[in-house]
């Protein structure tokens, strides 16, 4: 679907209050509108709006192009978690498995051991070993900060989100991406500030940035932060 010039997708929000614009490398313009919204009305805000989006789309083009130029299934010499400043050095030991495994005989050294011809093997085993750390780095930090700003939450699960650092379910469920063990701990404590205070109130509304702004002040700064954070990302980390 599709104004005169710029293409757009719609998607219908239980959650949502008001109609707003999702600009993501995968799903290109996202329009999404809550329950009942007049859809013939979206040509018209999306024309207001054009500007705004033009110029988030020209970005993620740039960031699609970038991507499309990196070689692809490629075996790092070395994974760097920036949240807890560790770096792994990585060694690869061919055998006749017919899978790949991730073994870490010293706090620095990583050995892929197995396929190591298979590339896309090896990438999806440092992917399992990203998904570890982050279920032993990043759930006892939430639980730190929840205690640190008196905010409790009920449950926690780590996920690879392809557009969100973070989410928060009615429930208080709160799912944080392993991509978070890649960006600066200020970051990863803003997103999990962020969540957080989405368990005393699951919108944006003013009074929800009200409270993150209580915790963390610079939120508009790490905003602009995390959106080049995204383009920084390693790509096999998929």
């Amino acid at each position: 679907m599709s104004d005169s010039s710029i293409p757009y997708s719609i998607r219908v929000s239980p959650r949502a209050r008001y109609l707003r614009f999702r600009v993501t490398v995968d799903k290109g313009l996202e329009v999404v509108v809550p329950r009942g919204y007049d859809q013939r009305r979206i040509p018209e805000v999306l024309s207001t709006n054009q500007h705004w989006v033009q110029t988030a789309m020209r970005r993620v083009e740039e960031v699609r192009r970038l991507q499309s130029a990196a070689p692809t299934q490629t075996i790092p010499a070395s994974i760097t978690l920036a949240s807890v400043g560790r770096e792994w050095h990585i060694e690869t030991v061919a055998s006749r498995s017919r899978s790949v495994t991730v073994d870490e005989p010293a706090p620095n050294r990583l050995i892929l051991r197995g396929r190591i011809d298979d590339a896309e093997l090896c990438e999806a085993a440092l992917q399992r070993w990203v998904m570890r750390q982050a279920h032993d780095i990043l759930i006892p930090w939430l639980g730190k900060v929840s205690r640190e700003i008196g905010i409790p939450f009920t449950k926690t699960a780590i996920r690879k989100q392809k557009s969100r650092w973070g989410s928060c379910s009615r429930i208080g469920t709160i799912s944080l991406n392993a991509k978070l063990l890649f960006i600066d701990p200020d970051l990863v404590r803003y997103i999990l500030i962020h969540e957080l205070c989405h368990i005393r109130e699951l919108n944006h509304s003013t009074r929800f940035w009200k409270l993150v702004s209580a915790h963390y002040q610079a939120y508009k700064q790490a905003h602009r932060r995390l959106t080049v954070a995204w383009r920084t990302m390693p790509r096999w980390v998929g």
